[in-house]
């Protein structure tokens, strides 16, 4: 590790294109200014290993209670049983899952009609599969963020292009217990088919989906659109 020692207001560039900049310093906390291409993005790393965390933890959970279409072409051996991809429907995904950065290629299985509920699928990892849900049918007033960098990714010509889901932990023999995790919402350009996971540095960072629900029985048109 390269240890620098810097004053307030002085810099130090990393590469040709990073410039760091110590604004100031207070108490135990040092203000950092960043400048950078716009092709490139900053994330906390509170925030990044939180969305690790979840991803980790969605992905470990028990989700056999949910079921796959069997309407597709290719089949696939996952920790829920045989699902049914269909190639046409492949999602690219060029820098994975924030923790399975290996896993570029995901389909959406629908787990049952009219479901809110949906397994995003590796088509490379049979044991990969977390599900996933779209926020905004529990939580109206959940807000997103994508930096240039992150919309170049993503090819969208319209923010209609682009559909927003949330992963959902159920801990093990806990179903009641189950969290929509808001910190690391998957953007899908669902025309282009190419997604991408963003960092969001909320709070809550996850809430529980009982609570929604609770929530929505109470008001039931709260989150109608």
């Amino acid at each position: 590790m390269l240890i620098l020692t810097r004053k307030a207001g002085e810099s130090l560039y990393i590469g040709d294109d990073i410039k760091v900049t110590l604004i100031g310093i207070q108490g135990k906390q040092a203000r950092i200014g960043i400048s950078l291409p716009d092709t490139m993005t900053v994330y906390r790393e509170e925030v990044y290993k939180r969305v690790m965390q979840d991803n980790i933890q969605a992905g470990t959970s028990k989700n056999e209670e949910f079921s796959g279409s069997t309407r597709y072409y290719d089949f696939i051996e996952t920790k829920i049983g045989k699902l049914a991809l269909d190639k046409d429907k492949f999602i690219c995904m060029p820098k994975g899952l924030i923790g399975y950065e290996q896993d570029t290629e995901f389909s959406i299985i629908e787990y049952k009609e009219d479901s809110p509920f949906f397994i995003y699928q590796s088509t490379k990892t049979p044991e990969l599969g977390l599900l996933i849900a779209d926020p905004y049918l529990f939580l109206s007033d959940y807000t997103v963020k994508l930096s240039e960098a992150e919309q170049a990714v993503l090819q969208a010509e319209t923010a209609e292009d682009i559909t927003v889901f949330v992963t959902i932990t159920i801990p093990h023999g806990k179903p009641e217990q189950s969290t929509l995790n808001l910190s690391g919402p998957i953007f899908i350009n669902h025309v282009k088919r190419i997604a991408l996971q963003v960092p969001q540095d909320v709070t809550p960072s996850k809430v529980l989906l009982s609570d929604c629900l609770a929530r929505m029985n109470e008001n039931p048109t709260e989150n109608k659109a």
